[in-house]
């Protein structure tokens, strides 16, 4: 099979939180013209999740929407009922904390760490049975290298704390789940162009020294990071599981 067949994801059900914006919606349009049949969108953006639909539905993949927070196991366990298999889920939800750990509060620590990494856990923990049964599944999980070098510019304290454990529940689950024919990965993701750049680009000085630290010199688009999501998710990489990949400009080089 060529390489360009392996990449196609023709006939799939796709699960991709945090959709409304960003790698996430990214993802969701390049699962789609891969061929992704259904698409499962997740986000609390309900406005945003309407625009990533229908550009979705442009490449003929169907979708469900929900607004739902990721962290709540009863909401995302009715929603898992009621959509049917699904061969790849993508874990891109997550909130903004900026606070430095000399005053970050136990409340936005909280909400970081849910929105996150106990996100991935739900998500996981509630889709992976259906996988296993069927003996085959792909779930990515959107960490960030502010995990691996310990915050700053990237992130502070609440939010590398969290990307770290994703990064860690990612090597546990792909080793438990790996009998049972799933592979688990994640991207870590450097500079990209998000939202969460904006409070960065407000002060050129703060900006120009994030570029410096960049080996590339620029900030990632969303898309690029979305396309080691679908190469991960996709029979081009049947033999990786357990990875945490940068996808950072250079930015961590391990």
């Amino acid at each position: 099979m060529s390489f360009t067949a392996r990449i196609r994801l023709d006939g799939k059900a796709a699960f991709v939180t945090g959709a409304a914006a960003g790698i996430g919606r990214a993802t969701a349009l390049l699962f789609a013209e891969q061929g992704v049949g259904h698409l499962v969108l997740v986000d609390l953006d309900a406005e945003g999740l309407t625009t990533t639909a229908q550009a979705v539905e442009d490449h003929e993949a169907r979708t469900t929407m929900s607004t739902l927070n990721v962290a709540d196991w009863g909401a995302v366990e009715q929603l898992v009922e009621s959509i049917g298999e699904v061969d790849i889920l993508v874990n891109a939800a997550g909130n903004i904390s900026s606070s430095p750990f000399d005053v970050l509060e136990l409340s936005e620590w909280q909400a970081t760490i849910d929105s996150h990494l106990k996100g991935c856990f739900v998500t996981s923990r509630l889709l992976a049975p259906g996988m296993v049964e069927r003996g085959d599944g792909r779930i990515v999980n959107v960490a960030s290298v502010a995990g691996k070098r310990g915050g700053g510019f990237l992130g502070k304290t609440a939010y590398a704390a969290a990307k770290a454990g994703v990064d860690g529940l990612t090597k546990v689950t792909a080793r438990e789940l790996a009998p049972h024919g799933i592979r688990v990965n994640s991207v870590n993701p450097g500079l990209t162009d998000t939202r969460r750049l904006m409070p960065l680009r407000e002060d050129p000085s703060v900006w120009e020294r994030c570029l410096a630290a960049v080996p590339l010199n620029r900030e990632a688009e969303p898309r690029e990071i979305a396309n080691a999501i679908v190469w991960l998710a996709s029979d081009a990489a049947t033999f990786v599981t357990g990875e945490t990949m940068n996808v950072d400009g250079g930015i961590a080089m391990e």
